[in-house]
């Protein structure tokens, strides 16, 4: 049977990096720099792979693709022990929902599957917010079609259909949501939506620009200790409405106290434990900071919060093995970070309707932190600026 090393060259217990994407590649650098060796073994997009950071478990176990197979594939690793690291909703809950033999040869930090199940079940959710009075927007579950009819149309609100799974919507339909502008659009795409077995909310559009966005980010450790919090401002995004963020700056906390309260109201009261994500926006029509969304794990712009100097990766490796987690108590602020290739498509069409200047445009890239590219692990940009690069002469010559 074949071997793996169960410790890193430095010495530590290894990780299992559980995702796909930029969050990934994020974590994986995060505890890479710290000497921690991280294993990727589920698909992942190939400019991660050329990372100094990245490495694959050999042998025919190596490779996993879906979260139901996460019990069967740990049995079989041939890795007396690691620390699981979920990147996505799907896999954090197939690591709360391990049996305890798995979970103690593969700790992790996260949430329990009781409190997993608050936040992504919507109805829940709605219960939980109204328990620690937090502020959201107007959301409607809709178990039938006729539900789309309760809510008042003719108020002037703005409304769009939200999914309740996330990923499967998005793998999908290749967006996060659909504004709809009447009854009868909504019911057009309840019907699409339904027909491919998924559900969803109603929820409110709440009114102002991309820059009314904020995140409060951070690590609560196995004690129930907020051992961390970054805050960060949207600056664009791509697509609009419901893309990604494309720019971000890191602001203090002071900036956004109404959410960072909120966040400690809830997170405290459900027993959270690991990394989180909480997403705000401040509505244009009263300032009030209102809920969007909880994501509870390690969400994509993790590598951003490191060089600002909250690295929450590495906090839950050090809470999964029973080490101490130091606290943070600042981070710096005005630090910049784009996704260049979403950004430029951000800016040339915000370029176009004369939201943005050509100066603003340029001072914006400035010093700004590459969510892919970095001296510290070049390849990665370089393989993904070749990517772009050929895909850019196809479309011009093909």
């Amino acid at each position: 049977m074949l071997t793996v090393p169960d410790e890193s060259p430095e010495g530590a217990l290894p990780v299992i990096a559980l995702g796909g994407y930029i969050t990934v590649l994020g974590a994986i650098r995060c505890l890479g720099s710290e000497g921690i060796r991280a294993y990727c073994v589920t698909p992942v997009e190939p400019f991660i792979a050329h990372s100094r950071y990245y490495h694959e478990i050999p042998g025919p176990e190596g490779r996993l693709l879906h979260p139901a197979e996460l019990p069967v594939f740990l049995e079989r690793l041939p890795l007396p022990r690691a620390v699981l690291l979920p990147c996505a909703d799907d896999w954090v809950l197939a690591v709360a929902q391990l049996p305890s033999e798995l979970s103690h040869r593969f700790p992790s930090s996260a949430p329990s599957v009781s409190v997993l199940e608050q936040f992504l079940d919507k109805a829940k959710l709605e219960q939980l917010l109204d328990r620690f009075e937090v502020q959201r927007p107007q959301t409607r579950a809709l178990p039938t079609r006729e539900s789309l009819r309760e809510a008042d149309w003719d108020s002037g609100t703005s409304w769009f259909l939200k999914p309740v799974d996330s990923q499967s919507f998005r793998r999908r339909f290749g967006v996060k949501a659909f504004r709809v502008a009447s009854l009868e659009d909504a019911e057009a795409r309840w019907d699409e939506i339904h027909t491919e077995g998924l559900e969803m909310v109603l929820q409110e559009y709440v009114a102002g620009p991309a820059s009314n966005h904020f995140f409060v980010d951070g690590f609560v450790d196995q004690e129930g200790q907020i051992q961390a919090l970054f805050a960060r401002r949207r600056l664009r995004i791509h697509p609009p409405d419901f893309g990604d963020s494309s720019a971000l700056v890191s602001v203090p906390l002071e900036e956004v106290a109404p959410a960072v309260s909120a966040s400690r109201r809830l997170l405290g009261g459900v027993g959270f434990r690991g990394i989180f994500s909480v997403e705000f926006k401040r509505d244009a029509k009263d300032g009030a900071f209102k809920l969007i969304e909880v994501n509870t794990r390690a969400w994509a712009n993790v590598g951003f919060a490191q060089s600002c100097g909250v690295n929450t990766p590495l906090m839950a490796y050090r809470d999964a093995l029973g080490l101490p987690v130091e606290s943070v108590q600042g981070y710096a602020i005005g630090r910049r970070f784009c996704f260049f290739p979403a950004d430029f498509s951000a800016c040339l069409r915000l370029r176009r309707s004369g939201e943005l200047s050509l100066t603003q445009w340029i001072r914006s890239w400035i010093n700004a932190e590459a969510s892919v590219f970095r001296w510290s692990d070049p390849l990665p940009g370089v393989r993904q600026g070749l990517q772009l690069g050929v895909s850019a002469l196809k479309k011009l010559f093909v």
